[in-house]
């Protein structure tokens, strides 16, 4: 083990994007490697279903373009994971079409790997026949009817698949789903640091700029192990870290500050410690780490549920604010009816209203019940098996919402603000999570297969 190790996360999602001053800085640095994150889930389904990404393909060429003219001009590796958004195998494709690109622009000649996260039915079949699939939270078990009507799945990998891939001689690796801490600790693991010092330093830096004040977005972020400590600061030296917002993100996209599980284990804040040892640079010690007695990656799986339009509109009409929710209830009563007679069953559709301003957000659950906005923004979405039943039940709704009677109505239509033409919106097919469980497995290695490619 060298005396220290450090690290840049240019971006907390690829395609983001980062300051260039920012990221020359930290290049000026003596690095070990760079990396990025390109995906999260927090968009929801729709972009694993569709195998597309979250961010433009040129936003995406443009980090890269740096980072690999970085990573290559200072004969360094280059990790990306969960590419193209959800790490499956067409977002996989899309990047490595890129990185391709670039390399053939600009006569560049380096060892890829591509690590793929895609999990075949009959894999998981057998998973779940030897009792090896269980629920991440409290959803439902997985059958073998919900392996079946699964329309594409990813597990997250650990830090063993960049290894294999580096030990093999790549400079680049390109993996499908991963932990976003994995992607960071792979390196630093291979070259003998503390484990909990590791994880947690990867754990702060994956989402690079976030952890710097101010909190512009596109500061790339240091990383830098010793033996007992790490520590954490932004690459561009008008930036800095505070004790405050290192911390806090121990808590982003967890349950617990103080117990983040990743593949093979936990890690365990309890005793870190945080000092700001100068005027942008955060020290953190005590971190540990848990080892497991079984090795589990998450599952992400999605299903097709149909074809949605939208159709959105504001109101600001007093008399009918005041009665928005018996409105809504007529208007529903009319589509039902107004459908019926084009021979579409209530059970071929789903039809859904948000008013905003009132409780679009929260629903059911909104706390405050008996405040009346001057004015609200009506979405309605439907949700049916084929675009065409989707659209015609749109269009009645849209009719009914505009030209339903209502106590008090003082006009013959028209109580309704429409920003688009056409008000009718198709978002095209929809996708819902059909699979959000964890797989034990005995090889970490075993669901990711590893593609070597020279360029």
């Amino acid at each position: 083990m060298s005396e220290s190790l450090s690290m840049m996360a240019t971006t907390g999602l690829l395609g983001y994007g980062f300051g260039e001053d920012s990221f020359r800085h930290g290049l000026a640095m003596d690095l070990d490697f760079i990396a990025a994150d390109a995906g999260s889930m927090d968009p929801g389904p729709h972009y694993l279903g569709a195998g597309i990404p979250f961010v433009s393909r040129k936003a995406i060429k443009r980090d890269l373009g740096l980072m690999l003219e970085g990573a290559l001009e200072k004969g360094i590796p280059m990790l990306i994971g969960s590419a193209g958004g959800g790490g499956s195998a067409p977002q996989v494709a899309l990047v490595r079409e890129i990185i391709e690109e670039i390399a053939a622009e600009r006569g560049y000649h380096f060892k890829m790997a591509v690590i793929h996260a895609d999990q075949g039915k009959d894999y998981l079949h057998a998973k779940l026949k030897a009792g090896k699939i269980e629920p991440l939270g409290p959803i439902d078990d997985v059958t073998p009817e919900t392996i079946e009507e699964t329309h594409r799945v990813v597990a997250m990998m650990g830090v063993e698949p960049f290894q294999k891939a580096l030990r093999d001689g790549a400079q680049v690796v390109l993996a499908g789903r991963a932990t976003d801490a994995s992607i960071y600790s792979a390196i630093p693991l291979m070259r003998g640091y503390d484990p909990g010092l590791v994880w947690h330093l990867s754990k702060i830096i994956e989402c690079a700029g976030a952890v710097a004040v101010p909190k512009t977005g596109q500061d790339c972020m240091i990383g830098t192990l010793k033996a007992d400590h790490f520590l954490v600061a932004p690459a561009h030296p008008d930036s800095r870290c505070t004790r405050m917002s290192v911390a806090a993100h121990t808590l982003y996209e967890n349950p617990s500050p103080y117990h983040l599980e990743e593949p093979g284990g936990t890690l365990v804040t309890l005793g870190s410690t945080y000092e700001q040892l100068d005027h942008r640079t955060v020290k953190v010690a005590g971190s540990r780490f848990e080892k497991a007695n079984r090795y589990t990656v998450k599952l992400e799986g999605v299903r097709r549920t149909g074809f949605r339009t939208i159709f959105v509109a504001g109101a600001r009409d007093p008399g009918l604010i005041a009665i928005i929710d018996d409105f809504i209830d007529s208007c529903r009563a009319r589509v039902r009816r107004a459908v019926a007679v084009l021979d579409i069953r209530a059970d071929q559709y789903k039809l859904n209203i948000h008013i905003y301003g009132k409780s679009g957000t929260m629903g059911s659950r909104e706390p405050i019940k008996n405040a009346t906005p001057h004015e609200i923004g009506i979405l309605a979405e439907v949700l049916a098996d084929d675009e065409e039943t989707s659209m015609t039940v749109m269009a009645k709704t849209r009719l009914a919402l505009l030209h339903s009677d209502f106590p008090g109505r003082q006009c013959i239509s028209g109580n309704l603000a429409i920003p688009f033409s056409p008000s009718d919106i198709p978002v095209g097919e929809t996708y819902e999570f059909s699979l959000w469980h964890i797989m034990e497995i005995d090889d970490p290695l075993e669901p990711f297969p590893i593609e070597m490619v020279e360029l």
